[in-house]
């Protein structure tokens, strides 16, 4: 499935692209120009070196025609570079070069299409005194490294581009997937606060109307209080947990959950199910609020996924607790994602999907070991085993 972007979204990612390509463009341009600089010289170096090879081959067939005495025959028979030889006073003896201009007080200089080469003789040989030699090469060479840099920051700068909105892409993806676990999660509170709200105000408004005290009235109540009760002390344990104080003391586990089971006694009874314990004393040094959250969503979530009419089983021996429902089930592939926040395999019955998550962060908080025993359609055992103080 496609990932649909607000218009807020889109600008953010049109930023983050525009600020990533630009950040590319700017470091591949520097690379591109410190490449050239040295290419540059290297090109430079070249034409030099060949341009200062023909200035000598020429010097020496014009020092063995005048040995010889013989008439020298110009024939500066290259591709790439031109010759012109000049007398004392800068005319042109034979010349093929293509600018009419030539500095003979320099000994190299280059304009933007020729670089020159000019070899002043220190005895002139058949009343020429300057052999200049003209090359293209080199500036053909630049234009051509201008073209390929040119490319190659492009294609650069296309494919960081490309990489850079895949990896936006990438980014957002698991954000969009959270946010959107988020707002339902948002949607599902206000139905599930609504429920026990909606009894209350009325059970509230059925109590004004009547003389006398109904206890049907009062046990709904009571029982829309526990539940509103349960999701404030969840939803302020994901808000407050690392700013809460943690108090570790001794205490008996069992009675902790008898606590709690008496809590959830009212609420088992209207959906016709009934909490069976056995349990055995037992002496733990940890922070009874938490503990008493972890014991509370085992009994919440045993008591919404069980089958009606049925008993909820609860064990505490040898430092074991365990807790029995008969319903639903979980797939095993399901069984590792449930401890993830906001995570709900069904929306059949009401729930945040923040239950798990809290036993799980108590659980590992104080090396308490979690594992599950479940089967699809018949039910699902929770074990946490208790460290020994």
């Amino acid at each position: 499935m496609g990932i649909t972007l607000s218009s807020q979204e889109k600008k953010a990612l049109v930023k983050f692209l525009a600020i990533y390509i630009l950040s590319a463009m700017v470091l591949v341009s520097i690379i591109g120009f410190l490449y050239y600089n040295k290419e540059i010289v290297s090109i430079d170096n070249q034409c030099s070196i060949e341009m200062s090879n023909k200035a000598m081959w020429i010097e020496k067939e014009l020092m063995h025609a005048q040995m010889e005495n013989k008439e020298y025959k110009f024939n500066p028979a290259s591709k790439t570079l031109s010759v012109g030889l000049f007398d004392e006073n800068g005319s042109a003896i034979y010349s093929n070069l293509d600018s009419k201009k030539v500095y003979l007080s320099k000994k190299a200089y280059k304009n933007n299409t020729h670089e020159y080469h000019v070899d002043k003789l220190e005895d002139p040989l058949l009343g020429i005194s300057y052999i200049v030699v003209e090359g293209s090469e080199g500036a053909k060479q630049k234009f051509k490294l201008i073209l390929l840099i040119a490319f190659v920051v492009l294609a650069s700068l296309v494919f960081v581009g490309f990489v850079g909105y895949f990896l936006s892409k990438q980014l957002t993806a698991p954000i969009k997937a959270r946010v959107e676990k988020l707002n339902c999660f948002i949607r599902d509170s206000a139905h599930d606060i609504n429920t026990p709200v909606s009894a209350l105000m009325m059970s509230v408004s059925s109590l004004k109307t009547k003389a006398e005290v109904d206890k049907r009235v009062i046990n709904h109540i009571s029982i829309s209080a526990k539940l509103i009760s349960q999701i404030y002390n969840s939803l302020s344990f994901i808000a407050f947990n690392e700013k809460d104080e943690v108090i570790n003391e001794e205490f008996d586990l069992s009675e902790l959950v008898k606590e709690s089971v008496k809590f959830f006694d009212e609420i088992a009874w209207v959906r016709g199910n009934k909490i069976v314990c056995d349990l055995e004393s037992t002496i733990v040094n940890m922070d009874r609020s938490r503990i008493q959250k972890v014991i509370n969503n085992l009994i919440s979530n045993a008591l919404k996924y069980s089958y009606a009419k049925t008993e909820v089983n609860i064990v505490l021996k040898d430092h074991i607790f365990s807790i029995k429902d008969r319903g639903i089930g979980i797939a095993k592939d399901d069984q590792k994602a449930i401890f993830d926040r906001y995570e709900r395999k069904t929306k059949d019955v009401g729930g945040f999907g923040i239950g798990l998550d809290i036993v799980k962060t108590v659980c590992h908080s104080y090396n308490i070991d979690i594992k599950i025993d479940s089967r699809l359609k018949e039910g699902t055992t929770f074990y946490l085993k208790f460290p020994i103080s």
